[in-house]
């Protein structure tokens, strides 16, 4: 069984969709406001911090101030360090890109696992993504394995094949992030949702763009295990995306499948 702090992910046991706030900045202001809009866990994304917060020392501090008992936020938290080839604003090497992501896992879960997942792209060069998968194995925390597409969508058989791998490989989510161009092409994802849920896997779908928006509102309906939001005020960090409000406010109003 896999899950992100306290949240279940896993379909039959979870009592509704599970939301992720992004943040951008490393502000307790906004994990709460995160949290009063409805976020279950919190991203965050390295790669979006300014300057002076883009540092493993401050990412530890801030991050063991949100794990803090007396906290009043206390959520889980992924980590993410984008890289530029998929929508991220990291202008590193790619060399210190993974060393920045590895070193927070090492220097977070050393005091008491505080962070509780880490999202590494599939696409990445090989040997950083061997020691991430390898690093957070040893520290038991969920890896999702992301591949992004904001042109449009593989064939199915290349998404599947895409899948089975990231979980081949370690990743303990499959992430599929893609832009529908027809309302067939969201079908495909959403039929792809179900058959990779249904089988027992974790993944997570998201359509981005004006055809897909309505997929990250649906999705989690078919066993999409996660759906992304930005934090109200502020912009979202890909096509199509709502804020955190607006997507437990409508998902509220589903009745969630029975799967009995």
């Amino acid at each position: 069984m896999v899950k992100i702090g306290e949240a279940e992910l896993e379909l039959q046991r979870r009592p509704a969709p599970v939301i992720v706030a992004v943040m951008k900045r490393l502000d307790i202001h906004d994990a709460k406001r995160a949290k009063e809009s409805g976020a279950d866990i919190l991203e965050l994304r390295i790669d979006l911090l300014e300057a002076e917060e883009k540092s493993v020392a401050k990412v530890k501090e801030f991050v063991a101030m949100l794990k803090n008992p007396q906290s009043s936020v206390q959520m889980p938290i992924i980590i993410t360090n984008r890289r530029k080839e998929e929508g991220g604003a990291f202008r590193g090497t790619e060399a210190e890109r993974i060393e920045m992501l590895s070193d927070i896992i090492e220097t977070a879960a050393a005091e008491e696992e505080l962070v509780d997942a880490v999202d590494i792209e599939f696409f990445s060069p090989a040997a950083g993504k061997r020691e991430i998968l390898k690093k957070a194995k040893r520290r038991h925390i969920p890896v999702i394995s992301s591949f992004h597409d904001f042109n449009g969508m593989p064939r199915r058989e290349d998404i599947l094949s895409i899948a089975t791998s990231m979980y081949k490989e370690g990743g303990s989510i499959a992430k599929i992030a893609v832009t529908p161009k027809t309302v067939s092409d969201a079908l495909l994802l959403l039929e792809l949702t179900q058959k990779l849920s249904s089988e027992g896997k974790l993944v997570v779908t998201i359509g981005m763009g004006r055809v897909g928006r309505h997929l990250r509102v649906i999705a989690p309906l078919y066993g999409s295990a996660l759906a992304y939001g930005f934090i109200e005020g502020e912009k979202g960090v890909a096509p199509g995306q709502f804020s955190v409000k607006e997507l437990r406010s409508m998902m509220n109003k589903f009745q969630f499948p029975s799967t009995k």
